[in-house]
């Protein structure tokens, strides 16, 4: 696994050697993600899908490092997955039938990333890079109930790792300044919580989708 990461991001940063790059600086982002996830820890769920959770929230920041661009930035995350029926194999203590209903878990991440561009043309470009998060918090959701807060020992351990590929549009409005990003984060992280005394683990991966806004002169 290590070795195609580095040769993945090798071969980006070949790919754009001696390319000429107009970086737009400091910029705001918003958007979501349909994730899931896998892993021993999730394997039993029954229809174990995508659930739509956000929000995603940040602050990006583009600029070069010697002849390289690099597209950075910070802020809230989410990581999710959906299922329906079956018995995660915790107590929830609650008057549920987790046999029955459609649940979706989502956790609320502090999320740390970088990626390096490759333009296509002036409008679009390819990017690859990676992911770290820092977990906050996290909901259930039974049917249409409203969420509930999960405890600190249902949450993951430690630090989530993962890789970013995805697709950038500046959109034809606010001359360019607002960008569409469509793209896929896989997780690499094996990651386990506290709840049920279960040493088995699991990751996320998913689609998202966010608008990031280049700030005039910044």
């Amino acid at each position: 696994m290590l070795k195609k990461i580095i040769l993945s991001i090798s071969l980006m940063l070949c790919l754009n050697i001696a390319q000429d790059f107009e970086m737009p600086g400091l910029g705001l982002y918003a958007g979501g993600i349909m994730g899931t996830a896998s892993g021993d820890a999730v394997d039993n769920l029954e229809d174990l899908g995508y659930s739509l959770s956000g929000p995603m929230l940040g602050v990006s920041y583009a600029t070069m490092v010697g002849d390289f661009p690099l597209f950075m930035g910070a802020g809230l995350g989410a990581r999710s997955f959906a299922y329906k029926g079956g018995h995660d194999g915790h107590d929830h203590g609650d008057d549920h039938n987790h046999d029955e209903e459609d649940i979706s878990v989502c956790f609320q991440y502090f999320d740390m990333w970088a990626t390096i561009p490759y333009p296509i043309n002036d409008s679009m470009n390819l990017y690859g890079g990676m992911l770290f998060g820092i977990p906050l918090s996290g909901k259930e959701t039974h049917g249409d109930e409203d969420p509930e807060d999960l405890d600190d020992e249902q949450l993951p351990n430690g630090m989530d790792m993962g890789l970013v590929f995805g697709l950038g549009y500046a959109l034809p409005v606010m001359d360019g300044a607002l960008a569409l990003n469509l793209g896929y984060a896989l997780g690499l992280a094996e990651l386990e919580s506290d709840a049920g005394g279960s040493n088995n683990t699991w990751s996320h991966s998913g689609f998202f989708m966010s608008l990031n806004y280049d700030i005039p002169g910044m």
